[in-house]
């Protein structure tokens, strides 16, 4: 579970799909994402990190260049969750109105997503 709870953190920020999107069309080097996305070399150098530290990107040397490649065996795993998520149609363990609150973005004590106490700063 530690694992899966790090490629999802690691998916949660825009720039690291970004890179994901550029890594899974072409080969390229930090370099070359940098270029591509406008953003310094030291920037991509800490999305990378994270990515790596999930599991989600490997490095490969290729002369003095790293070129980065998507694990797909790590998303594997990750589909196979969600999978399992949307396949729970059990009620003993979802609450039905906590679910249909999460759906409207409302809260489990408001029946409308306008009067919900989140949209008020509460």
């Amino acid at each position: 579970m530690e694992d899966l709870v790090k490629v999802f953190k690691a998916l949660s920020d825009e720039t690291r799909l970004k890179i994901l999107l550029i890594i899974s069309k072409r080969t390229i080097c930090q370099k070359g994402i940098s270029r591509h996305l406008g953003i310094s070399e030291s920037a991509v150098s800490q999305h990378i990190k994270v990515l790596k530290e999930s599991g989600i990107v490997t490095g490969i040397k290729q002369g003095y260049s790293v070129i980065y490649v998507i694990n797909d065996d790590c998303f594997k795993e990750a589909k196979f969750f969600l999978k399992m998520i949307n396949d729970i149609e059990d009620d003993t363990f979802i609450d039905k109105e906590k679910l249909d609150a999460i759906r409207l973005n409302s809260c489990a004590n408001c029946k409308s997503n306008k009067k919900c106490c989140k949209n008020r700063g509460m």
